[in-house]
């Protein structure tokens, strides 16, 4: 029935397929395995969680990305989510982080999903704007990147992110400048995006 199914049959054939399964004692065993509290599969320990961030931060250090991409997306199977701040604050964290990965990967598309996935636990969070900003300039969205940039140097609090925001902010005006041809309609454009720039 699968191998005949048409995108169609989907919804029925998904359907007949668990039907199916939930008649099997070995499906109800790894069903309860995945839900156990104490040995579940999928459990979350804050530990865990932390430990290969760690690990995950010094592959990105040494350029191994691919590990680090893997050690970051395990790390957030079993960070905490429904905690307190502290958990939250990890989990964007390594929202953050694997964005970074995949952004240095050529996974942009992915790279600006896990911005997103940080900016809505904390929307105040200034490196997912600023690295959705650089994933927005590089998939050539410059007037997404200025705006993502300017929130980014507003929520900062430190004088280093902030010209460090600026200096990204100059780059992006610069290529921009470079990538458009020079009619009314595009320096009216930038003229836009550099009012927006300034405070």
């Amino acid at each position: 029935m699968i191998a005949e199914s048409t995108p169609d049959d989907l919804p029925s054939t998904c359907y007949s397929l668990l039907e199916f399964f939930l008649h099997m004692q070995q499906f109800q065993m790894i069903v309860g395995d995945l839900a156990h509290s104490e040995t579940a599969l999928c459990r979350k320990n804050r530990d865990a969680a932390l430990e290969s961030k760690r690990k995950g931060n010094e592959c990105f250090s040494s350029g191994d990305y691919m590990k680090a991409l893997s050690l970051y997306s395990q790390a957030l199977r079993v960070a905490p989510t429904d905690a307190d701040d502290v958990d939250k604050n990890l989990v964007v964290t390594l929202f953050v982080n694997r964005a970074s990965v995949l952004h240095k990967m050529g996974f942009l598309v992915e790279c600006l999903r896990d911005c997103n996935r940080a900016l809505l636990i904390s929307p105040n969070y200034a490196k997912a704007w600023y690295r959705r900003g650089k994933a927005n300039a590089s998939l050539n969205g410059y007037e997404d990147a200025v705006h993502d940039l300017n929130v980014a140097m507003h929520l900062e609090e430190s004088l280093a992110g902030r010209s460090q925001i600026e200096r990204e902010l100059k780059l992006i005006l610069d290529q921009y400048k470079g990538n458009n041809s020079v009619d009314q309609h595009d320096q009216n454009d930038l003229g836009t995006l550099e009012r927006e720039r300034k405070p």
